[in-house]
């Protein structure tokens, strides 16, 4: 079974609400004019009866009173205190008593008005103590006001039709005005997911509504950031793949020599130069292992750190500085920290600082320590990398934290070029920054501030300033 669409349940509704209005409206006007005739028919017998309670005796009548109407029919009756009903000798039916007609006539209950039916006609009847001491009735036929009444719910129930019909139509065209725009950016939707153009944005008009300008505005805000995903991967798959080209070619070049050396005997190479060549391979394989582990994080999107939990940076830092010593065991690190509490995620922390231990590394002169500290500072948390190296130029310490972007020294040392740019994206995804600095006496100081946590670190993680 098909969904209905929003055009006919919005109709469906508007018909719904007008129907429940316009009949709760007929409805009441209907109770009001019966309560307006039955009270002014209340009165009259009231007016009436009030001449025979004081005065005149009903059953004595020999013809109605002049003031009885032809078109309408109304009964006298008599109730004794022993609970006999009389009537006129002119008046062929005898009003109904019961036991709260008797007690009106016996003085013990007030008047009594009800409604009765006499030879099948609705009456409306008035039971009231005279002064002789019995009881007089009187009745007036109410068929006049029931047709009234019947033909007026006729007319309320053929307007109500009319107007619940003039409602759905009215709201069926309405929604359908309404729904345009809708439509339109449905359009625009469709048409983005047929041509895959996510430049194709939703116009908005200056006489759109607000809540279809923001849809139109939603959607062009997600178009756009769809379409900078897209030309960010594009990217990435261009640069990585020209930044694969170069040690693969160099790997398949010293590959093919030495298999040209095996099968042919008269050009065997020497063991020095067999040496160099799988030394070489070795190092060609391990920059495009560390190139393909960087490029495989970036396509992970590093800016996105999803679930966080509440870290002790130190112990984070400690942990990079290990597998910083493990990987680089010729370089010296050394570490000043202090417990700071930051929300993130521990894997992405400790990727971001050890790419500033590796680049130090990379750089630092082997003599030279490089040094790690981790502190707060002005309500921030801070870890600060160190290093002896040649220093980046002014110019270019913002542009290599883009992707595959290389000073021109570092282009004779191995690296991607993804290192700092994985660090940035990590670093902003935490709601901090990162930024170098030269380094008094000569090198580079590498710097990233986290917004810090409130909540203290436990004890078990470190609750003084340690030093490796």
């Amino acid at each position: 079974m098909s969904r209905p669409t929003l055009r006919r349940r919005l109709t469906t509704l508007t018909a719904a609400a007008v129907a429940v209005a316009v009949v709760g409206v007929s409805v009441a006007a209907w109770l009001l004019l019966r309560f307006e005739m039955r009270d002014d028919a209340r009165a009259n017998l009231e007016s009436h009866a009030a001449v025979y309670i004081t005065r005149l005796d009903p059953i004595r009548l020999q013809s109605p009173p002049s003031w009885v109407r032809a078109d309408v029919s109304t009964l006298f009756g008599e109730v004794t205190p022993s609970g006999h009903g009389h009537k006129p000798v002119f008046q062929t039916t005898s009003l109904p008593v019961t036991s709260s007609d008797v007690a009106v006539a016996l003085g013990e209950s007030g008047p009594q008005i009800r409604d009765i039916e006499v030879n099948r006609v609705h009456y409306l009847m008035l039971t009231a103590h005279t002064v002789r001491g019995d009881a007089v009735q009187l009745a007036n036929d109410m068929s006049g006001m029931d047709s009234t009444l019947a033909h007026f719910a006729v007319l309320l129930g053929g307007a109500d039709i009319v107007a619940i019909v003039i409602a759905a139509a009215l709201g069926y065209a309405l929604t359908v005005a309404g729904l345009r725009p809708v439509y339109r950016v449905a359009g625009a939707a469709a048409h983005v997911a047929a041509t895959q153009d996510l430049g194709a944005a939703v116009p908005i008009s200056a006489w759109e509504t607000a809540e279809v300008a923001s849809v139109a505005a939603s959607m062009n805000h997600m178009l756009t950031a769809l379409s900078l995903s897209r030309d960010a991967q594009r990217r990435l798959v261009e640069d990585a793949s020209h930044e694969l080209a170069t040690p693969l070619t160099s790997l398949r070049t010293n590959v093919d020599l030495l298999l040209r050396a095996e099968r042919n005997p008269q050009r065997q190479l020497d063991a020095e130069d067999r040496r160099r060549l799988l030394s070489d391979i070795e190092a060609q394989m391990g920059e495009l292992d560390h190139l393909v582990e960087e490029v495989v994080d970036l396509a992970r999107d590093p800016g996105n750190i999803g679930e966080t939990v509440e870290l002790d940076l130190a112990a984070v830092v400690r942990a990079a500085v290990t597998r910083a010593r493990t990987r680089t065991p010729e370089v010296t690190f050394t570490l000043a920290d202090e417990p700071v509490t930051v929300s993130g995620r521990r894997s992405g922390l400790e990727r971001a600082v050890l790419n500033l231990l590796d680049n130090a590394a990379k750089w630092s002169p082997p003599d030279e320590p490089v040094t790690v500290e981790v502190s707060c500072r002005d309500g921030s948390a801070a870890v600060v990398v160190a290093d002896r190296g040649p220093g980046v130029p002014e110019s270019e310490r913002e542009l290599v934290f883009e992707r595959f972007r290389r000073t021109a020294d570092s282009r004779a040392q191995p690296g991607s070029g993804l290192g700092l740019a994985i660090v940035r994206e990590v670093v902003m995804a935490h709601g901090g920054r990162a930024w170098l600095v030269p380094r008094a006496g000569g090198g580079t100081e590498a710097h990233i501030q986290l917004p810090t946590q409130r909540i203290s670190v436990r004890p078990s993680e470190g609750d003084a300033t340690h030093s490796e």
